[in-house]
């Protein structure tokens, strides 16, 4: 399969894959179109996990990606 090199990491198309999954399983817990706007970050988690060689960066990403959303929406009295 093709490879990539993208600052300093490699991927591969099994990136896309994989966000594109994050992504519906997402929208399955909530059947709302914007939930699918999550592959981009998706993007993000898997270039950290292959910069980094392990999963700890991006699960740390995550937490204060969902961390920072919480946020916003109280501050914006959406939750």
């Amino acid at each position: 399969p093709p490879r990539w090199r993208i600052l300093g990491a490699t991927v591969g198309p099994s990136l896309v894959v994989t966000s594109a999954i994050f992504a519906v399983g997402h929208l399955l817990t909530d059947p709302n179109p914007a939930r699918l706007a999550v592959f981009f970050p998706s993007l993000l988690f898997g270039w950290l996990r292959a910069r980094t060689g392990g999963i700890g960066t991006s699960v740390m990403f995550h937490a204060m990606c969902n961390l920072f959303v919480a946020v916003l929406a109280r501050g914006y009295g959406l939750r």
